[in-house]
């Protein structure tokens, strides 16, 4: 019993050993860390006086080579270019989500759903009546109101092959 004790008390200063000179290499990597943050605070500071110069400076520039126009000058293109611009929405991405959850966000959006198909898809993560393909694509902008067509996932008539060796096997894991 004396002799395991003992074992154990020289593995535990051992242990104690090897964490003192990890924690020592931890405390100088902070001096270094500390140093360098330091530094480039410092940088950073000169790069953000150095930006707010430049702007005040093109902003000088700008409002002095730029004609003010008051509202009673803007013509008819303008505010019909401005019309235009309410009238447009941004596509929200849609993909994977379920039917319901997809034309519930495009019509929030102020769009409609168009042309609804469906695509035997074996995907991993991916639901039967999950979108899994949308036109026009999410990010995009269109006139508000507009289609947007959609192809959900359904099941298929075959069964993919998920073996090691597969294609999809990769993306059985997700």
């Amino acid at each position: 019993m004396k002799t395991q004790l003992e074992q154990r008390l020289v593995e535990l200063r051992a242990e104690y050993e090897s964490g003192q000179k990890i924690l020592k290499d931890i405390e100088e990597k902070l001096v270094k860390l500390e140093s360098g943050k330091k530094n480039l605070n410092e940088t950073l500071l000169r790069i953000s006086g150095a930006i707010e110069l430049l702007e005040e400076v093109l902003g000088e520039e700008s409002k002095s080579s730029t004609p003010e126009v008051s509202d009673s000058e803007t013509s008819g293109s303008e505010v019909q270019e401005a019309e235009s611009e309410l009238k447009e929405v941004e596509v929200p991405p849609v993909i994977r989500l379920p039917l319901e959850h997809a034309v519930k966000k495009l019509e929030e959006a102020g769009l409609r759903v168009g042309n609804v198909g469906e695509k035997s898809v074996f995907v991993g993560g991916l639901r039967f009546g999950d979108v899994v393909q949308q036109e026009p694509r999410g990010g995009t902008h269109v006139d508000k109101g507009s289609a947007i067509d959609l192809i959900i996932a359904k099941k298929g008539k075959v069964k993919p092959n998920l073996s090691q060796n597969s294609v999809l096997s990769s993306f059985s894991d997700h």
